[in-house]
Order: C-alpha cells, then structure tokens, then sequence
C-alpha cells in the first residue's frame, strides 16, 4: 500500500473516530453506538476505494468494483427510484450485495481487516450477510451477474504491444487519430497524460 492510500486511510480513520467521539459528547454512548451503525454505508464505500487502489486484491476484482462503484454513484438506473420509489432500489441493493459477496470471497480476510475502518464485529455481519444472499444469485439475475463477472477485463499485452509498441506510442497514435495535432500530443505529453 503507497504512502498517498495509508495518508487518506488515516484521514477517514481519524475523521470517523472524532466524529464518534463527538456524538458520544453530545448525545451519549447509545447515540454513538447507533452512529456507529450510521457509518456503515461510508465504511463500506471507504473499504471499496481501498480495495480498487490495493495491488494485493486481483486486477480484475478492482475494475469490476469500479463498474459497480460507478453504477450505485451514478443517478441513471435500470429501475429508476424517481418513478418506482423503493422498488426503484432493488436493482442497487442486489448489485451492492453481489459486490460484497465477490468481495469476501476473492479477498484475502487480512487485507479486508486490514482496510476496514468500522468495528471488526461489522465486518463478520456483512460477511455472514454476504453468505446469506448467496442464494439469490442462483436465478435469472444471479446468472446474468455471474456470466458478465466472469468475463475478462481487457489486457494490456494485446495485439497493440506485440508489436513492439508501448501502450504511450498506441495512446498518441489515437490522439493523432482523434484529428489531435502535434502540439496536443506535446502539451498531453507535458502535463503527463
């Protein structure tokens, strides 16, 4: 793990236990305790990032999460909440338990410990969760989630490189494509991109 991911993991850890610690000023210890359910959601969004930026979790897992992650932040849905209201949800809740049930089993428990912010308890309840819709991953949904899992991300070593190009002349050959000038290709190359 880089120097920048332990730096914001320590920054939401820090933020979390002040936030806790404040609550429980203020409301009482109950108060914290639900808080502590509260943070949840974010915990589990915090432990997704970490996971998509851990080289120790395998490549395919982090661009599967990033879709998923994607998906649940973006504002377009299959099943659209504006219209249907909390059936519109069901679509974003059977995603976000299917990611957590690949998530527990691809993942070394170690580094799931390791990353998570909440309390250890929380963790063992999602993961027993996670066993538990297990099930409903065995139907038409399941099986259309599964084949799509399955399916390999692209490599880098295709065609394009066999050749002996680097993946930075194949991405200039596209900016030029792209009817990208010489200069753009220069200044891309200048700011690092």
């Amino acid at each position: 793990m880089g120097a920048t991911t332990v730096l914001k993991q320590k920054f939401y850890d820090n933020l979390r236990r002040r936030m806790l610690q404040w609550v429980a000023g203020r409301a009482g210890e109950k108060a914290s305790r639900l808080a502590g359910f509260a943070l949840l959601v974010p915990d589990v969004a915090v432990l997704i990032g970490r996971l998509m930026l851990d080289e120790r979790v395998p490549r395919h897992l982090r661009i599967k999460l990033g879709m998923i992650f994607v998906y649940l932040a973006s504002p377009l849905d299959l099943i659209p909440e504006a219209i249907l209201g909390p059936v519109g949800m069901v679509e974003d809740v059977v995603l976000a338990a299917f990611a957590l049930n690949r998530i527990f089993r691809e993942v070394e428990p170690g580094v799931l410990e390791e990353l998570w912010s909440g309390k250890p308890e929380h963790l063992k309840t999602l993961r027993e969760l996670a066993e538990l819709v297990d099930g409903i991953f065995g139907g038409r949904v399941g099986t259309t989630l599964n084949q799509w899992y399955a399916q390999e991300p692209p490599s880098q070593t295709d065609d394009d490189f066999a050749g002996g190009r680097t993946p930075r002349e194949v991405e200039v050959e596209i900016v030029r494509e792209e009817g990208g000038g010489e200069d753009l290709v220069e200044r891309l190359r200048a700011s690092g991109l």
